[in-house]
């Protein structure tokens, strides 16, 4: 027999953030009545403060507790696994809705068969526009923003104000089609945090299957209140390595570093 079907599964991973998870949550269950067949599933990667009590009235969610930190990926291929929607919405605990624009992006991406996964623009938390949306990675893209002062390499906000397509969209809010999701393998488990979506997109993009990005829809990003119980503010950038040798390989992850490296020493000169 089956597994019965929702029209969405809404995974959550999160860890040691207890107060902003449960905003996340009420301000989904707030927003998203107008998508009835619907389940929010909420993975704790082990979180030792209050996040257990803090979501246990909540009594739409279903919640499963992890031993220790496992990384994003992993958590968010258990919350999968468990899942039954027929589209999949990765959101990062830290994301809060002011509206239901979420809907309008949802209605939209299920009337287009083309579109394998979608992405909502992200605010600040006081509303000014956030770049969530990457161009591709590459050596050519680096030298241009990092030596001839062009946007190419760094996360940007596309100008237009209609939905678009883009080469990469920022995990923190990933809105798939299911079958979309198992044709590319997953999110890869390799990546603890950071770089795993890019990596998504280009397994999507190799599928020659489209990715848009959806103005219109704007979800607050308290940007970085899990990554920053890992790292202090200065030293956050080194924990983007390991993801990015992963992503390009040593010899472009070094070839990188050095583009950027020696353009940051030029120009102090």
């Amino acid at each position: 027999m089956s597994k019965p079907s929702v029209d969405l599964s809404i995974i959550i991973v999160t860890w040691n953030t207890a107060q902003v998870t449960r905003r996340c949550l009420l301000s989904l269950q707030k927003y998203l009545k107008k998508i009835p067949r619907k389940e929010i599933i909420v993975i704790d990667n082990g979180s030792t403060d209050n996040t257990r009590s803090a979501l246990a009235a909540l009594s739409f969610i279903k919640y499963i507790y992890r031993p220790n930190n496992f990384g994003f990926s992993s958590s968010c291929n258990l919350g999968f696994s468990h899942s039954i929607g027929r589209s999949v919405l990765f959101l990062n605990s830290d994301m809060q809705l002011i509206d239901d624009s979420l809907v309008d992006m949802y209605t939209f991406f299920i009337r287009q068969p083309h579109i394998a996964a979608i992405g909502p623009m992200f605010l600040n938390p006081d509303r000014t526009p956030q770049p969530s949306v990457f161009p591709p990675q590459t050596l050519t893209n680096a030298f241009k923003e990092y030596w001839l002062n062009l946007p190419a390499f760094s996360k940007y906000l596309p100008p237009s104000s209609k939905p678009q397509p883009v080469y990469c969209i920022s995990g923190g809010a990933f809105l798939i089609k299911r079958s979309d999701f198992e044709s590319a393998g997953r999110w890869d488990e390799k990546y603890f945090f950071y770089y795993e979506d890019l990596d998504l997109c280009r397994r999507l993009y190799n599928l020659k299957r489209q990715i848009y990005f959806y103005p219109s829809c704007q979800i607050i990003h308290h940007h970085g209140l899990s990554g920053q119980k890992l790292a202090s503010p200065q030293t956050q950038w080194k924990r983007l390595i390991p993801g990015s040798i992963i992503f390009h390989g040593h010899f472009i992850h070094y070839l990188l570093f050095a583009i950027i490296r020696t353009s940051q020493i030029f120009k102090k000169l």
